[in-house]
C-alpha cells in the first residue's frame, strides 16, 4: 500500500538504499509527493505514486449526534507548531486524538476468536490477524461517531483529514509548510472545497470562513449554492506513474 518515506537519519536512508538495490524485484509506492521525489532520487526500483488506501474504504455512514459547532482531532506528534490552548482561544472546541478512546476497542474479542475459527483457522496466528482486524474497524467506527456530529474539524491527523473527506465534513488540515499532510492534500484533495490549509493558530479563522456550509441539505459557499458530488477525490485506487 501507499506510504510516506520518512527516515531518522542518513544512515538509516543509506541502510535502505541499499536494502532495496539488493532486491531484484522491488515495487515502491508513496502517497506525497515528498516521499514519490525522495525514492525516485535514492532508490534503485520500481516506483509509483497513488492515494492512502484509506480512501478505498466503503463510504460510512454518519451517525445521529448531538450537533458541534467545532471539533479538534488532534495528535500531540503533528506535523504542525499550532498551541492549542491558543488555537482554542480563537475557535473554541473539544480536543481528542482518535486513538485515546475507549479501552474496549483494542480488547480481544470472543466475536474475533469465533471469526478466526471460521474464516481462517483456529491458531494463534490466524487470531492475531482477525483481532488486529476487528480493531482497525472498531477505530474507524469510532471515528464516524466522533466526527459525525460536527459541524467544522481542525485535524493535523491524515486519517483524521480522509475521513472528514468521506463523511463530507468540512475541516482544516493543520500542518507547518512544506509538510506531509499539506502535501497529500495538495495531491490527492486540492479540487475539493471541504479542506483548507493552516499553518499556524492565527490562520484558523480565515480557513474556518472559507469552508462550505450545509443548509436544509444543500450545500453553500460565499452564500452560493453549490454541489459537492463531483468535488470529492476520485476513489480510484490503480497505482499512477507520477504525482507530480
Amino acid at each position: 500500500m501507499p506510504q510516506t518515506i520518512d527516515f531518522a537519519n542518513e544512515s538509516l536512508k543509506e541502510y535502505a538504499k541499499r536494502t532495496i538495490g539488493r532486491h531484484r524485484k522491488y515495487f515502491l509506492m508513496t502517497r506525497d509527493e515528498q516521499s514519490y521525489e525522495l525514492a525516485k532520487a535514492n532508490f534503485d526500483c520500481d516506483i509509483e505514486g497513488g492515494p492512502d488506501t484509506a480512501f478505498g474504504i466503503e463510504l460510512p455512514k454518519p451517525f445521529e449526534a448531538d450537533p458541534l459547532r467545532v471539533l479538534y482531532v488532534m495528535q500531540p506528534s503533528g506535523e504542525d507548531d499550532v498551541d492549542i490552548a491558543e488555537a482554542r482561544a480563537i475557535v473554541d472546541g473539544p480536543l481528542t486524538n482518535w486513538t485515546n478512546g475507549p479501552d474496549g476497542l483494542s480488547r480481544m474479542r470472543k466475536s474475533s476468536v469465533v471469526k478466526a475459527a471460521m474464516r481462517r483457522g483456529f491458531s494463534r496466528a490466524e487470531m492475531v490477524a482477525q483481532h488486529r482486524e476487528d480493531v482497525a474497524a472498531r477505530y474507524v467506527d469510532y471515528g464516524v461517531k466522533m466526527l459525525s456530529g460536527a459541524q467544522r474539524i481542525i485535524t493535523n491527523r491524515l486519517h483524521g483529514h480522509i475521513l472528514c473527506l468521506l463523511l463530507n465534513k468540512p475541516h482544516v488540515a493543520v500542518a507547518r509548510n512544506g509538510s506531509k499532510l499539506h502535501d497529500i492534500v495538495s495531491s490527492w484533495a486540492g479540487d475539493t472545497p471541504l479542506v483548507e490549509k493552516a499553518t499556524n493558530a492565527s490562520e484558523l479563522l480565515a480557513a474556518m470562513s472559507r469552508l462550505p456550509y450545509e443548509m436544509n441539505g444543500t450545500w453553500y459557499r460565499s452564500s452560493i449554492p453549490m454541489d459537492l458530488s463531483h468535488s470529492l477525490p476520485a476513489r480510484d485506487l490503480v497505482p499512477h506513474p507520477s504525482i507530480v
